[in-house]
């Protein structure tokens, strides 16, 4: 009996020891906060450079400020290497005050911003709007483009126009203010 144990013991212990792969480590890196700004129509958004991440990696983040927890989502964009999260707009009465993130197992401390309109954008952003282009094949691209509703519009169709099929529609946000993403000698006058 207990030569059958013995054994049966070696045996588990050798298909543990050698039963199980191990799996590549990650190829995320470090989370860099970029910065925040509240944006008209989508809430207080959060930005983040990241490069290895998927969207299944920032479920869960959450935001604390205001001795609560607050509303907050995050996407990936891969092709940008960042991490996106938005929080419910009513979030600028915190204003000023330090939040707390939660995000891919790492804590970032954040000041919330405040809300500042299409008449007054502040820390160098520029009145436009955000285009979105949808292409035949492949996921959709946001740009922030700045000017007035009727010259983004004119940009936006004359990228459509001129990219011979690939765009096949676009939307535009109402006017916000935000960082340029699309210099300003590509925008129709």
């Amino acid at each position: 009996m207990k030569r059958t144990f013995s054994v049966l013991m070696l045996a588990v212990l050798l298909v543990s020891a050698f039963g199980f792969s191990a799996s590549p480590a990650s190829a995320a890196e470090l989370i860099t906060y970029v910065g925040a700004r509240f944006v008209q129509g989508k809430g207080v958004v959060f930005v983040f450079d990241a490069s290895g991440y998927r969207n299944k990696d920032v479920r869960g983040a959450d935001i604390f400020v205001g001795s609560n927890f607050h509303n907050f989502g995050c996407t990936v964009n891969a092709e940008r290497t960042q991490i996106v999260c938005v929080a419910n707009g009513g979030l600028t009465q915190y204003a000023g005050q330090t939040g707390v993130i939660h995000l891919a197992g790492q804590i970032f401390y954040v000041i919330i911003p405040g809300y500042s309109g299409p008449d007054g954008c502040t820390d160098g952003d520029v009145e436009g709007a955000y285009v979105t282009f949808y292409y035949g094949e492949g996921e959709p691209e946001t740009f922030f483009v700045e000017g007035s509703i009727e010259e983004i519009e004119e940009f936006a169709q004359t990228e459509m126009d001129s990219s011979e099929g690939w765009i096949i529609g676009y939307e535009i946000s109402d006017l916000d203010c935000g960082t340029v993403d699309i210099p300003e000698e590509e925008i129709p006058a």
